[in-house]
């Protein structure tokens, strides 16, 4: 991570990934919607803490997350949203906040110094066009996509087993196809 300096905040978020079949199944899901609305496709994640980190504290968290036994998480789905105000979020899959999810959100924004905890979810459609300007869907739009896209997305549980670091050079989050993945 060339652009990370000791002591500097870094746009960087600790992700949890799924294992490789179902990742394959909602990444499958995720390009078909971006592809029919005119956004970005990306791997299928739950982010754990960002956008911003402490620099100097990945390695930190690589260990903790490798070593502390948290990892697999298995967790439950809520149900498929939607929502206006965070691109990030147009359309996702709410994930329940269990105890263990919640410990180990905790403990690695606590190890990062990372920003607040957003709602755990898998996100399944940015609002962010091709030119990495946000989108202004109307709510109704996002309703209808979200009930289109509840046959593709039928599981109840998911794993989250993988732990990496995404992050945008030059800091622009809204860059989508210019991310990062890296395995913690």
């Amino acid at each position: 991570m060339s652009n990370a300096a000791a002591g500097h905040r870094l746009h960087a978020s600790i992700w949890l990934r799924l294992p490789p079949r179902p990742e394959r199944h909602l990444q499958a899901v995720i390009a078909r919607l971006a592809h029919a609305h005119g956004t970005h496709d990306f791997l299928p994640h739950l982010t754990v803490c960002g956008p911003t980190l402490e620099a100097t504290t990945l390695a930190a968290a690589s260990r903790r997350a490798r070593e502390s036994g948290q990892v697999p998480l298995r967790v439950r789905a809520a149900g498929i949203s939607c929502a206006l105000g965070n691109p990030f979020q147009a359309v996702f899959i709410e994930i329940a906040e269990s105890p263990e999810l919640r410990r180990f959100r905790e403990q690695m924004r606590d190890i990062t110094g990372a920003d607040g905890l957003a709602p755990p979810h898998l996100s399944l459609l940015y609002a962010v066009d091709r030119g990495h300007a946000p989108i202004a869907f109307e709510l109704g739009e996002l309703e209808e996509i979200a009930s289109q896209t509840r046959a593709a997305v039928a599981e109840l549980e998911y794993v989250l087993e993988r732990p990496a670091v995404a992050y945008p050079p030059g800091g622009n989050w809204l860059a989508v196809p210019e991310w990062r993945v890296e395995d913690l």
